[in-house]
């Protein structure tokens, strides 16, 4: 089958851009036509912050990439860029932040890595996609109501975020990412913030620290936190319960939800390694269902397609 997957510039500071490379990266593994569309040109709006100008250099690098007729972009998986002929008989894949259907695909999968709505406000979607979430607190029940549409797809980057200190820790280390519009008020004068770390540098503050307070409620860097022996406690939202938070108790191993919750984190550190070290299958076989799942759904079509 062929795939286009529609993701950012590969940057291994966001998990959702990872996710989409990592995923293009197993689907070509599998022997698939796998291509990345990069995410277009920042608008005179997006230029109005900082982060908008970051895409837009961004931007500007790619075109140079394509200039030289590198037809690959830097990252951990070497993936190939997409053509407008690659467009031709592909299942394009859009995350849940992208609005409509930009490169006018005839069949589209939507990722739901995040409730739709809460990153950008957008939820423009089309009336024929299939949709499939990451985790079941982001999918949107009225979008897709089949909980068997579950893909998901990590990296868990064990040979940078493991156990270096076995001796004492102490102090905080915090992390806002997308909780920068809660009070930053949990965390303890002089505990050291870690946004805009590298991976690395994460790996050496998380095996000096005993807490990594987490303004941001869904992210892999509490699991990365575990790995390394701190102690990760995710700030709660108000209203939202612990069972609220993440329903499934497989996804609360190792993570405090406040501190109230401290004790569950450090004794079910073990079960969310182990945990950890099932996922690869897990991942595996979530795969290979997306493909079937998606060609059961386009299959017609796709057949009407191949045959012109």
């Amino acid at each position: 089958m062929k795939f286009v997957i529609w993701t950012p510039v590969y940057r291994d500071s966001s998990g959702g851009i990872i996710v989409l490379h990592k995923l293009a990266s197993m689907l070509r593994d599998s022997g698939h036509n796998v291509s990345i569309w990069p995410a277009p040109k920042p608008t005179r709006r997006d230029l109005r912050s900082l982060r908008g100008w970051v895409k837009l250099f961004r931007w500007f690098k790619l075109l140079l990439i394509n200039y030289t007729k590198k037809r690959s972009i830097k990252s951990p998986y070497n993936l190939k860029i997409s053509k407008k002929s690659d467009l031709k008989g592909a299942i394009v894949i859009y995350p849940e932040i992208t609005a409509g259907n930009p490169l006018g695909a005839k069949f589209v999968v939507r990722w739901l890595l995040n409730k739709p709505g809460v990153i950008n406000g957008n939820k423009d979607f089309g009336n024929k996609e299939i949709f499939f979430f990451y985790d079941s607190i982001f999918n949107d029940w009225d979008l897709n109501p089949n909980e068997g549409h579950h893909l998901i797809v990590s990296e868990l980057k064990s040979d940078i975020y493991r156990i270096n200190n076995e001796s004492g820790r102490a102090g905080q280390c915090y992390m806002i990412r997308k909780g920068r519009d809660r009070a930053l008020d949990y965390h303890e004068p002089g505990a050291i913030n870690v946004d805009g770390m590298t991976h690395e540098e994460l790996s050496i503050i998380f095996n000096e620290c005993k807490y990594f307070i987490c303004y941001d409620l869904y992210t892999m860097y509490s699991r990365y936190a575990a790995m390394c022996g701190c102690i990760p406690i995710v700030v709660p939202q108000t209203g939202v319960s612990l069972e609220e938070w993440y329903p499934d108790v497989e996804n609360r191993y190792g993570i405090a939800y406040g501190w109230d919750n401290v004790s569950w984190a450090v004794e079910s550190r073990e079960k969310l390694l182990e945990t950890l070290a099932e996922k690869r299958i897990v991942e595996l076989e979530s795969v290979d269902r997306f493909v079937l799942t998606t060609e059961r759904y386009f299959f017609d079509e796709l057949n009407k397609t191949s045959e012109l």
